[in-house]
């Protein structure tokens, strides 16, 4: 039997008609032959990484050994399948030899080398925040420069290799005239200098990094452990398995007592860079992904405007630097929107482009197809390796290779049996015959369909209905169904509303489900089969059912959650846009009422049409998102997030259809003059509205919230105090006023391209205060990173040990990573564990509590000789280190 054909070599009675396409479509697109070459990859980088999961003991570089195995291996099946082996001329754009593109190579080797040593050195605190400490040593400063840098040089080789030479115009555009390059310059430059320069904020982030810091002090990648509440079943894995990469990456000091170790040697480390990092990267690319699919509709200042709308609401950038679930759900999910509207509009018929690199005899051909299913391929494999090495035990001295039933460990390491810990044990899955290298085998199955049906796939709108599906995936691992059943529904509804009934048959769904498969389902049967029920009842019935359905940790006690709970919560999220949102969310029924009319001056029907289509997806995602999240019972304001970037989008359609009905004459165009009327209209309305909206943010009311309201648009509990020693009503009212201000400008057509400008600008500045003032001098007092330096730096004047008083916080457990006897209830046994100490010698003892339970303290500690506040309500107005010293 003879090997097929290379994928496009065309055959004589193709090559006679000139076609390069068969006459009907195939189910499964014909691929090239395999090469057998690529087994050597795939078996040298599935070796690599199976044996450093499999591997007993744990070495610093372990991780980043293992992605590079598993790099190695996505290479080598993408080789193995001949996807390197296209024989399309046509689609060829540009051959450059491997000389011509080691230059590049190295610059984007060196400068990410540089981005992750300048990250290691700030979790380690060789570098400090701000300029304080000099240019050198500003980490504010070289980690955002470092990071613009990897992205010059990834555009660089891009360049060289011909991706960029052209855009969709056929035109030539530098670096400095993309668009898309400015959106990332500028939320890099917003977000990145004090990402991970302050603490981390109770509850979420301390609660989640603490998980994230268990798995790498357990070496367990699949059953979360949290502290005094034994397991974790809360929340799917996604944002964990992030943050642990980044922290085992970046070498942060995840043993027990050790996360701020280096403070004892005189450094001040900075793990949050660690933890807070992947989300940054996953804001970035959502963000970057909305802006290709508006720019690609409507134009590229369009989605240049909707992605700077998004990157400074509120909402927004702060959730983009917690590292609880909600942002990796969000960001994954607003990914899948984006691909699936440019999939949409995409030709059917348009395939992907060719760049060629000649290795001396070798020749390769990379295209956007190695993009997608190389993503697919290294996120599915290494689960299935892991789940394999579960069965498998690797020591080195002396050589030993043992294979065995699956077997996992309860308790902290180096904590185990601590007050508030249980004791370390064995623990056996309770499904025994399920075990991992037989799911494993499963998954691979699933993987290897994948890759079988998309195996010839070279259609752009198939592959980018792939990188939805795939971006689904990841929001279901991050959070849960809801990642891929929002963006089903809204595809869903989509198609009807549309009639675009056929386009269900282009969207890849049998491919798609398979990929939901492979990646987000081998972590929860994996976890099902350890713990079984109990799982799957805390997770689905509790966390997800429950939470949707009734009350469960409810904080809003005494608010009204009816339906204007999120309208109210909005106002604030999307502050300073605040007055232009409502115009941008309605003004769809207009497009869709012009897309039936005379075509534009700026196109015609079709274009008209295609844009109308997709405001009416973008308004849809926005009221299915506020009608889900307003009819569940249990209500954090965080939980509207996902509302966040469509209504941001078409903000940016309105903002860019204002300048550009600014740049027509007046009196020429009735259609155009109505406009300009109903939006001066709507202009003098939005300033009312962001003036109400600013007042709640900056006057304080008696009982009510005022400057704390921006918390609470990602904390957890509404009641808590704002520290008296902080006043930002003055900054406050002065956004408001020019907010205000500005919006209200908006109404005079001739000043509108200036007042854009302007409007923009001030949200930028509002951004920068609120992360780099309001949210570096906030934290403090919202974590307990300064209480529990505050006891590394006393303990080595005056040694003892530092206890948990009436805490369950975890940030008490995170930065100490878990060496701390904990007390959530105190009584009997915690003073039979004191007394226990004080006769094995202990005479000075710390405590970290909350101010209001000193005396409670100090009763149960029987009124030691000395009880030393060591911090103030002015560092720290929930959290404080209490000394005790008894003779």
């Amino acid at each position: 039997m003879s090997d097929p054909q290379p994928r496009g070599e065309p055959d004589d009675e193709r090559a006679a008609s000139g076609s390069t396409a068969p006459d009907e479509p195939r189910l499964v697109p014909l691929g090239n032959p395999l090469r057998p070459r690529g087994l050597v990859a795939t078996a040298v980088g599935t070796l690599l990484a199976f044996c450093i999961m499999a591997l007993a003991p744990q070495f610093r570089f372990g991780v980043p050994l293992g992605a590079l195995g598993i790099a190695i291996a996505t290479l080598g099946v993408l080789d193995l399948l001949g996807t390197f082996d296209d024989a399309d001329t046509v689609r060829l754009a540009a051959r450059r030899s491997l000389r011509s593109l080691l230059g590049p190579l190295a610059l984007l080797a060196i400068t990410t080398t540089e981005l992750l040593l300048l990250l290691g050195f700030a979790v380690d605190g060789r570098l400090a925040p701000g300029l304080g400490q000099g240019l050198l040593r500003s980490s504010t400063l070289w980690i955002p420069l470092a990071f613009l840098a990897t992205v010059v040089a990834a555009y660089h080789v891009g360049d060289r290799l011909g991706v960029y030479r052209r855009d969709e115009r056929g035109e030539r555009r530098p670096l400095w005239r993309r668009h898309g390059f400015w959106l990332v310059t500028a939320v890099t430059a917003l977000y990145l200098p004090m990402l991970g320069s302050h603490s981390l904020s109770d509850p979420w982030e301390t609660h989640y990094g603490e998980v994230a810091r268990e798995m790498l002090s357990r070496n367990d990648w699949i059953s979360p452990w949290w502290a005094q509440e034994g397991w974790f079943w809360s929340k799917p894995v996604l944002g964990f398995w992030l943050q642990a990469l980044a922290m085992a990456t970046l070498g942060v000091r995840y043993q027990a007592g050790a996360l701020l170790s280096a403070a004892e040697e005189g450094r001040e480390p900075w793990p949050e860079w660690a933890v807070r990092f992947p989300i940054f990267l996953l804001t970035l690319i959502a963000t970057y992904l909305l802006y290709k699919a508006v720019a690609r509709i409507w134009g590229r200042r369009a989605g240049l405007l909707g992605g700077l709308v998004l990157t400074t609401m509120p909402q927004w950038f702060l959730v983009s630097h917690q590292t609880m679930a909600d942002m990796p759900f969000v960001a994954s999910m607003s990914a899948t929107m984006a691909l699936f509207l440019l999939g949409i509009h995409a030709d059917e018929a348009e395939e992907v482009r060719l760049y060629q690199i000649d290795l001396g005899p070798l020749r390769l051909r990379l295209s956007a197809y190695h993009l997608v299913l190389g993503a697919i391929i290294a996120c599915a494999l290494p689960q299935i390796l892991y789940l394999l090495s579960r069965n498998f035990e690797i020591r080195l001295h002396p050589f030993d290779l043992k294979l065995h039933a699956d077997l996992f460990s309860s308790g902290s390491p180096g904590n185990c049996g601590l007050p508030g810990n249980d004791a370390c044990r064995p623990t056996a899955p309770l499904m025994k015959g399920l075990q991992p290298a037989l799911q494993a085998l499963l998954w691979l199955q699933a993987l290897g369909i994948v890759l079988y049906v998309s195996w010839g796939e070279r259609r752009v709108q198939r592959l980018l209905f792939l990188s939805a599906w795939f971006f689904a995936a990841l929001a279901t691992m991050a959070k849960g169904p809801a990642g891929f059943g929002l963006p089903a529904l809204c595809a869903l509804a989509y198609v009807i509303v549309s009639g675009r009934y056929r386009a269900l048959l282009k969207m890849e769904i049998p491919a798609g489900l398979l990929i939901l498969i492979s990646m987000a389902l081998p972590w929860l049967v994996a976890m099902y089969a350890r713990h079984g029920h109990p799982f799957t009842d805390r997770l689905l019935g509790h966390d997800m059912y429950k939470r949707a359905f009734a009350h469960v940790h409810d904080t809003n006690e005494g608010d009204d959650v009816s339906f204007r709970f999120y309208l109210w919560q909005l106002g604030y999220a999307m502050f300073p846009w605040t007055g232009l949102v409502p115009v941008a969310l309605t003004r769809w029924l207009r497009l869709r009422e012009r897309s039936t009319s005379a075509p534009s001056q700026e196109g015609g029907d079709d274009e008209e049409a295609t844009r109308s289509d997709a405001s009416i997806f973008l308004a849809m995602w926005f009221f299915f998102a506020f009608a889900l999240f307003s009819l569940m019972l249990t209500k954090f304001h965080h939980y509207i997030l996902p509302a966040l970037p469509p209504a941001a989008m078409l903000t940016g359609v309105l903002l860019d259809d204002a300048l550009r009905l600014a740049q027509r004459g007046q009196g020429r165009d009735r259609r155009a003059d109505m406009e300009r009327l109903l939006l001066g209209a709507a202009a003098v309305g939005g300033a009312i509205l962001v003036l109400f909206v600013g007042r709640d943010l900056a006057m304080a009311r008696e009982g009510q919230p005022s400057q704390v309201r921006l918390l609470h648009l990602f904390t957890y509990n509404y009641k808590r105090a704002w520290p008296a020693t902080l006043d930002f009503s003055t900054a406050l009212w002065a956004f408001t006023v020019a907010a205000a201000a500005l919006t209200l400008l908006f109404a005079i057509a001739r000043w509108r391209r200036h007042v854009v400008i302007a409007l923009t600008g001030l949200a930028a500045l509002f951004t920068a205060w609120g992360i780099d003032v309001y949210f570096v001098r906030t934290s403090p007092h919202w974590g307990q990173r300064e209480t529990i330096l505050a006891y590394v730096r006393a303990n080595k004047e005056i040694p003892g040990p530092i206890i948990a008083y009436q805490m369950n916080w975890k940030g008490e457990n995170f930065y100490r990573g878990n060496s701390i006897p904990a007390f959530v209830s105190s009584g009997k046994r915690f003073q039979e564990y004191i007394n226990e100490q004080k006769r094995k010698g202990v005479k000075t003892f710390y405590f970290a509590t909350e101010h209001g339970r000193v005396s409670s303290l100090s009763n149960e500690l029987g009124n030691p000789r000395v009880l030393d506040r060591l911090t103030t309500p002015e560092l720290n107005n929930k959290f404080l280190l209490v000394r005790a010293r008894f003779e």
